[in-house]
This record gives structure tokens, C-alpha cells and sequence, in this order.
């Protein structure tokens, strides 16, 4: 969680998740953020990351997002039964372990898995925003690391800061 934060406050990521039981009320209009790491792919042209995207890759780019979804909502459900029948948090624990297991081999299969692309699903919202790659701290919070493109964003500000 600590690198996923600092992903945050060093390099100005946004929140490529969009399934949490954060409440956010969706924006009247869209327009493109100013983090680095999501779009809302209004001009796919001008994409931020577009010199990233690896040839070939369909923009928008496909992924088991439906799959993805209704695990997630499965999961959520089985989170709040722990917590309305005050289970030990150890139960807690163990269904994030089972989840992270899961997200990490679903998001990192099929074909545009370790792509640069276009993925549906970012800044708080299933639709409308995209995030460059399948998976990321930014998107999972978990051991994945960041992407290409959150990776960039970090160096550009390392570098900005060390010369």
C-alpha cells in the first residue's frame, strides 16, 4: 500500500482502480485529467503515452474486464459478510491474498497482458477513462509494480529533482 501511495505523492498518479466501495459521483462532463498515468481518450491521436503503446494494439485495448468485474463484486460481497459477522480479521486477510492471486493471473494472460494500450477502467470509473497497461500498483495495489507508464512518470521526476 505504501508504494502504491507513494506513487501518488511523488510522480502525481491517479487511482487506476474503479471497483472499490469508494463512492465518487460520476464527472457531468468528461475531460482529460491531468495524471500522467490515465485519459479519458478523447483524442486517442494525443494520447499521453501514445510513444509507449506497443504496435499492433488495438486502442481501446480489450481485457477480461467483464471477468474481472464480477469477481470483484463477488469479493466485496464476501468482504462485507466478514465484517457485518465481526470474523476474525485474519479471514480478512486471507480473501485479499486469494483476490490478489487471482487479479494478478487474469490481468497477466491474454493477449495484450504486458501491452501498453488503452484499458477501460481507471480514476474511479468502469467506463470512460483508461489506464495504459492491464495491471499496476495504480490499478491492484498489489506486488505487480508499477507500469510503463507510471514508471516514466516516477523517473521523470526523479530526474527533475536529482540534477
Amino acid at each position: 500500500m505504501f508504494i502504491h501511495e507513494f506513487g501518488h505523492h511523488i510522480a502525481g498518479l491517479a487511482d487506476e482502480y474503479y471497483t472499490s466501495d469508494v463512492a465518487y459521483l460520476p464527472a457531468s462532463d468528461r475531460v482529460e485529467p491531468w495524471e500522467p498515468n490515465v485519459t479519458a481518450l478523447l483524442d486517442p491521436a494525443a494520447m499521453k503515452w501514445k510513444d509507449l503503446v506497443t504496435p499492433g494494439t488495438p486502442i481501446p485495448t480489450p481485457w477480461p474486464k467483464t471477468e474481472f468485474e464480477d469477481y470483484t463484486r463477488a469479493i466485496q460481497a464476501r468482504r462485507r459478510e466478514i465484517r457485518a459477522a465481526n470474523r476474525p480479521e485474519a479471514e480478512m486477510n486471507a480473501l485479499f491474498r486469494e483476490e490478489m492471486a487471482r487479479d494478478t493471473a487474469l490481468l497477466n494472460s491474454g493477449a495484450h497482458a504486458h501491452r501498453v494500450g488503452a484499458f477501460e477502467g481507471a480514476n474511479y470509473e468502469a467506463r470512460g477513462y483508461y489506464r495504459p497497461q492491464s495491471d499496476c500498483i495504480m490499478f491492484t495495489r498489489d506486488e505487480v509494480g508499477f507500469c510503463a507508464v507510471c514508471r516514466r512518470a516516477i523517473e521523470t521526476i526523479v530526474d527533475l529533482y536529482s540534477k
